[in-house]
């Protein structure tokens, strides 16, 4: 494969992906997804997941997409339906921080408190099996370039979030 193409769809993967898990923390509400309801005595998914960040983050990975393609429309070629694509993976990204938020609170791991690699591919691992279920699975390598190249972009974001105010912690 061309590697230019090979880096085109790593980032058409990428962008949707960053920008649906991102989202929240500019746009994130008051109300809990959860509604402050506890599953065995621990917060379902805790405080900080809401309905409107939730909401917020699947619309602008969605909303990327559709911005991609309506700028650059040579994109649908390379990815037919991309726009459906964006919507899959901020769905999954959201999904999958919601997967890792229900398993830090039935280990114990308070909201915020860091949980090593989980809090890194969360986002990612949803995107990735939310599309291979219900669009294509995303070759090998995509998924592998996505996975390494997220150890070092989230950390990056994470720590301008934090330095810019808009995380309480840097990870």
């Amino acid at each position: 494969m061309d590697y230019i193409l090979g880096l085109i769809i790593l980032v058409l993967y990428l962008i949707p992906l960053y920008i649906a898990n991102a989202t929240p923390i500019l746009i994130h509400g008051k109300t809990p997804l959860d509604f402050n309801k506890k599953l065995f005595g621990k917060p379902i998914f805790g405080k900080g997941k809401t309905i409107i960040g939730a909401a917020s983050g699947i619309i602008a990975g969605a909303a990327a997409g559709a911005v991609i393609s309506i700028f650059i429309p040579s994109v649908l070629e390379v990815l037919p339906n991309y726009i459906f694509l964006a919507f899959i993976l901020g769905l999954g990204a959201i999904l999958g921080d919601l997967v890792k938020s229900f398993f830090k609170r039935r280990y114990g791991i308070k909201s915020g408190e860091k949980w090593a690699v989980a809090d890194q591919l969360d986002f990612v691992a949803g995107g990735i099996v939310l599309s291979a279920l219900l669009t294509r699975m995303p070759e090998w390598w995509v998924i592998i370039a996505l996975l390494v190249a997220t150890f070092f972009i989230h950390s990056a974001t994470n720590f301008v979030a934090f330095r810019l105010k808009l995380k309480k912690v840097p990870w």
